[in-house]
């Protein structure tokens, strides 16, 4: 799928026309993109196009403000004065004129994707397998498919932005295991740690979904969200 520049608005030809063509083929790529339940990275890309865009406009609006302006009047029946409006450039109308299209196109496509990722995730199960740990940054994820009857299995670890404090939730993908009556989650987790001895006693959290979503566009990004709310949000309210 295409995707669509951060600097969009202002790279290439600034013209309606053709910024109204470049965007609608980017929506229509993500839209499609919905239809087959792949979230990720489509919905988070939309949020930031989105909040750019409002952005944008909210700083133009200030930043003619800010001109001064010559005083050609008073309104006498709300007791203020008149100033004389800044002129514009042609393309700076264009600009205004594409923002005000593109949106509540950004805002339509960002709720419909917020709707069908709470809808998907109120779907799933999320369950910790065995005995917890103290420590909980580090350990492995399960992602189980019933109707696939596989778990695919990841470790995950939390780090720090380089640029921040902020932390988030890395994985990585081990192996996907036949799920079985031999093959429980605590026996899977066992034989983990039989075979990957750096990981003693590892944090494991099991999600299970009833359908059968994409893994890494929609239940992966889904599940590290429901690691990163049990183990690093705790910190943040202690």
């Amino acid at each position: 799928m295409r995707k669509l520049n951060h600097n969009w608005l202002t790279e290439g030809l600034i013209d309606f026309e053709y910024k109204k063509y470049v965007l609608k083929a980017y929506l229509q790529g993500v839209n499609s993109q919905f239809d087959e339940h792949k979230l990720y990275p489509y919905l988070p890309e939309v949020e930031k196009h989105f909040k750019l865009s409002a952005q944008l406009r909210q700083s133009k609006k200030q930043f003619l403000a800010s001109f001064r302006k010559r005083i050609v009047g008073v309104d006498v029946q709300k007791m203020e004065f008149l100033y004389e409006q800044v002129a514009q450039s042609e393309e700076m109308t264009e600009i205004d004129s594409i923002l005000d299209y593109s949106l509540p196109l950004f805002q339509k496509t960002l709720t419909r994707g917020q709707d069908q990722s709470e809808d998907i995730a109120s779907k799933l199960v999320f369950t910790p397998v065995g005995i917890m740990p103290l420590y909980l940054k580090e350990g492995y994820l399960f992602i189980y498919r019933t109707t696939q009857k596989a778990t695919d299995i990841f470790q995950y670890n939390v780090r720090l932005f380089e640029s921040s404090e902020e932390q988030t939730i890395k994985t990585k993908y081990i192996e996907s295991v036949p799920k079985n009556v031999a093959n429980t989650f605590e026996n899977l987790k066992l034989t983990l740690i039989q075979k990957r001895r750096e990981l003693p006693n590892p944090a494991t959290y099991l999600v299970e979904s009833p359908i059968d979503y994409p893994v890494q566009e929609t239940l992966l990004p889904l599940a590290k969200q429901m690691v990163y709310r049990v183990v690093c949000q705790p910190e943040k309210s202690a």
